[in-house]
């Protein structure tokens, strides 16, 4: 069993995540990341902010393959009206897990699905709620002494051993992984992109 499309079909992202997500439902695709400039543009909300990334890095990689369909995303954690990025380093892993613990915080993806020869472009933003558990000093000390946090917005993963924080998820799980799954194939599925055998 597996998802196919009439046309080669490219995830624009170099996120494992991404491509672990896709890769489960048995969707055949190409991984050609798009390096696109993420700083954020003054007075842009979260929600502005991933929707226009994500359709940059889908454009860039459509316009070089119009013939396909191609899939851009882009995800950040919010909370207090704060985007959390990756952290670079263990302090600020602390700074933004500190952050989060005992409260709840947003997570935004969003993704955008072109065909130009068919000239779709089309983007969606999706939000979730996670509320975490609040984190003990020692907790916090053992997570950010391993990998997990150091390529993660927020400075998570909810797929790892960070899943132990979570208390509670409003909204999609693979959301907050990186991309949101039933809506994505939901609007392939609407354009005739994919079939399922």
């Amino acid at each position: 069993m597996s998802i196919t499309s009439n046309y080669l079909f490219i995830l624009a992202s170099e996120s494992p995540r991404r491509r672990e997500i896709l890769k489960s439902v048995g969707l055949k695709f190409k991984t050609i990341p798009a390096h696109v400039n993420e700083d954020y543009l003054a007075g842009e909300s979260p929600r502005e902010h991933v929707k226009r990334l994500s359709r940059d890095k889908a454009l860039v990689i459509a316009r070089k393959n119009p013939e396909s369909w191609v899939l851009g995303a882009d995800t950040i954690v919010v909370i207090d009206g704060m985007i959390l990025g990756k952290p670079k380093n263990k302090a600020q892993a602390k700074i933004m897990l500190e952050r989060l613990s005992g409260r709840e915080h947003k997570v935004f993806t969003g993704f955008t699905i072109a065909h130009m020869a068919s000239g779709i472009c089309q983007t969606k933003v999706i939000q979730s709620a996670v509320r975490f558990k609040l984190i003990s000093p020692e907790e916090l000390n053992w997570y950010i002494a391993c990998d997990e946090p150091y390529d993660k917005a927020g400075g998570y993963a909810i797929q790892g051993k960070g899943a132990y924080f979570i208390q509670s998820i409003r909204g999609s799980y693979t959301n907050v992984i990186g991309l949101p799954l039933c809506e994505v194939l939901e609007t392939l599925k609407e354009f005739k992109a994919i079939h399922f055998r």
